[in-house]
């Protein structure tokens, strides 16, 4: 199936490692031109970065750039779009949501008001605000737009200790998503998500005997790989998907089976 992605300008927060780079490669291998960000306060961050860049363009014949950027700082977020439109020569049509911080908050009682605030503006301000600076160009160029959010099996269902920030914003990405898709759907902006469940990112360290009981509860008993979550992404930013509209749609292998 043609998705029709040839030449189109990408946006991919956190699209240097993880999902994020599964879904940066979906789009170098299907044409299109990808802008992939990384947090620009991690010292590592730049050094994956440009590993990305090199094995995309020499696998792909892509020329994909990358850009650090703090996602809920709305100056950075602004320059991250000029970069891209200047580096491409147009208008950026799809949005992948995907950064955020995915570290364990600690048990409610320990939480302290400065770590709940920096997980809304890790989480929630950031795709708000990469999302308003997104549709305001599209709106602006009279184009189409695509926007796809990366959610978490966390946005329905979640038994995790110590997850309570994560597992808030994940759930507060489900209502955003169709939020902004009521109003985003006379514009021409599609806007939906993807809900990952347990996913190979290939930088977490697995407790091997809890993974393979977590395994035990997914029904194709294995974990994702980020390539599987990225063609999903794909799929839901092309012109083959008109009709999801505010769709959040389960990639968990089937654990949300039943809930």
């Amino acid at each position: 199936m043609d998705l029709h992605l040839k030449d189109k300008i990408v946006v991919i927060s956190g699209g240097s490692s993880g999902i994020g780079a599964g879904i940066s490669e979906v789009f170098a291998r299907e044409g299109a031109k990808v802008c992939f960000t990384y947090h620009g306060t991690n010292p590592a961050g730049e050094e994956r970065a440009k590993a990305l860049k090199k094995r995309l363009d020499e696998t792909y014949g892509s020329d994909c750039c990358y850009v650090p950027v703090e996602c809920e700082k709305e100056d950075q977020v602004a320059a991250l779009f000029d970069a891209a439109e200047k580096y491409f020569g147009g208008t950026v049509q799809i949005l992948c949501n995907n950064a955020g911080i995915t570290a364990k908050s600690g048990i409610m009682p320990d939480i302290t008001t400065e770590q709940w605030n920096a997980f809304i503006a890790g989480h929630m301000t950031n795709y708000f605000i990469m999302s308003r600076e997104f549709a305001k160009r599209v709106i602006a160029a009279k184009l189409p737009g695509w926007i796809v959010n990366t959610l978490s099996k966390a946005s329905l269902s979640s038994a995790t200790k110590g997850g309570l920030c994560v597992v808030a914003n994940k759930a507060a990405e489900w209502g955003m998503t169709h939020a902004m898709a009521v109003d985003m759907t006379d514009y021409n902006i599609h806007v939906n998500g993807v809900m990952p469940g347990y996913v190979d990112n290939g930088h977490s360290n697995f407790n091997p005997a809890l993974t393979a009981k977590r395994m035990e509860r997914v029904p194709i008993h294995r974990m994702a790989e980020p390539i599987e979550i990225g063609n999903m992404v794909a799929f839901l930013a092309s012109d083959q998907c008109q009709l999801a509209v505010g769709t959040c749609v389960d990639v968990t292998g089937g654990l949300l089976l039943g809930f």
